[in-house]
């Protein structure tokens, strides 16, 4: 007779589905969704309109000006700090006279309330007795005065040599910014910053949308979880037979230090790792700065690549080498015709949580690639977050770049499957 479920089970059977649906499921529809609009409105969520334009957009197949993309509204967002700007430049620099009067209203009472605020706070440190405070000030912030003098010797005892300097600096400014060899410089230097201003207008506006580098990224994430995965998984190999077939002093501490290693986490050792890179003058070139990527990807995945592999390979019956060992194979010979294809299940495993280690990591490849700014390098994370940041991020191609960056692991979990189901189970009971 078959023992039928209870409600209870039967309703936290239903709860775990609906849960499992809400945290995965869902989540990646909407991310499918937004992926699949031009234009989208997190305060409008519709179901039509349609279109594959951002997946064509960030693999370079088509190209949009920013107008086109990304619509007026977003446009006007960016280019109006920019048009203020400009606004402004072009009346202050309209002719000498505007220019004069922009410096004797708002430039020089700016400064000139700065030197009040630094004499101020001087009297207040150094106990300076003033009768007439206000008067005191303002023949202080003159050159050549008795009272200069005595804010000046006073400074010294308060602030640096520098700072006693740019107070001087300062003072010597405002005297003199009001003479025509001031004002003509002030102008031509305003005038090159209304240029500035001009060219970055121009640039908003016709940059394009596909400037984001998707393939490069991709391609950059392939390479180096890709070859850090192969690296650890041979090294893995080598080392984990070593742990589960021969004996030799101190094997088991060996052992138990791999797995001690991982229980540092990356924030623990990224700034020591980053630390040795820049004195050892590795990340000076970007190549130097890639391969030590690939090896610090390599550290993160070893130790429980040797913990997995080990386990399995003491699964294996040492008979099934010995046999081999007496037709006239040697130890290496054995491994690679032996344990290998016998461990297929548990190799693919590894190397797949491997690849998944280097190709969802972010920590490292910031610290090492983005503050080096060596953007050729830049992986799928980082591009991801840099163009987030930037000014013409916007959801529908964020969303089209994350669902691309999944298709790879996707792939290789449908074509490994059938090793998968044995390998996750691998090691699991010690024979």
């Amino acid at each position: 007779m078959v023992k039928r479920k209870s409600p209870f089970k039967r309703g936290m059977f239903i709860f775990g589905i609906l849960l499992l649906c809400f945290f995965i499921l869902i989540p990646f529809y909407f991310m499918i969704h937004v992926s699949l609009k031009a234009d989208y409105d997190p305060n409008k969520l519709t179901f039509s309109n349609f279109t594959v334009r951002n997946y064509l957009e960030i693999f370079g197949l088509i190209q949009s000006s920013e107008t086109e993309f990304f619509g007026d509204e977003i446009i006007r967002a960016n280019l109006e700090p920019v048009l203020k700007r400009i606004e402004e430049l072009e009346e202050r620099t309209a002719s000498l006279e505007s220019y004069t009067r922009y410096v004797h209203e708002i430039q020089l009472e700016a400064k000139e309330k700065e030197l009040r605020d630094i004499v101020d706070l001087v009297i207040d440190f150094s106990g300076i007795e003033v009768q007439n405070r206000e008067e005191f000030i303002e023949r202080a912030i003159t050159p050549g005065t008795e009272e200069t003098e005595i804010v000046e010797e006073n400074m010294k005892s308060i602030f640096s040599a520098n700072d006693v300097k740019k107070f001087i600096d300062l003072r010597e400014e405002v005297d003199s910014a009001l003479t025509e060899e001031s004002l003509l410089a002030g102008l031509e230097n305003a005038k090159a910053q209304l240029k500035s201003y001009e060219a970055q207008k121009k640039k908003i506006i016709e940059e394009r949308a596909s400037e984001f580098p998707f393939l490069r990224y991709l391609s950059n994430s392939l390479v180096f979880a890709g070859i850090s995965a192969l690296i650890s998984l041979i090294v893995a190999i080598f080392g984990a037979y070593a742990f589960s077939r021969l004996r030799f002093k101190g094997r088991s501490s060996v052992q138990r230090s791999v797995l001690f290693v991982y229980l540092f986490g990356g924030t623990v050792i990224m700034v020591p790792l980053y630390q040795m890179a820049v004195k050892l003058g590795i990340l000076a070139t970007p190549l130097g700065t890639g391969i030590y990527l690939i090896m610090v990807y390599v550290i993160q995945t070893l130790p429980v690549s040797l913990y997995m592999l080990g386990n399995y390979f003491r699964t294996i019956p040492f008979s099934i080498e010995e046999a081999a060992i007496i037709d006239g194979c040697s130890r290496i010979q054995a491994i690679f015709k032996i344990v290998i294809p016998l461990s297929l299940p548990a190799i693919v495993t590894v190397y797949i949580y491997a690849f998944m280690i280097g190709w969802n990591e972010y920590l490292f490849a910031s610290a090492f690639l983005g503050l080096k700014s060596y953007k050729d390098l830049f992986t799928l994370p980082i591009g991801l977050n840099a163009f987030s940041g930037s000014a013409h991020a916007v959801w529908g191609r964020l969303m089209a770049a994350s669902v691309v960056s999944a298709v790879p692991i996707i792939i290789i979990f449908s074509l490994m499957q059938k090793y998968l189901t044995s390998g996750f189970t691998a090691g699991g009971v010690k024979e």
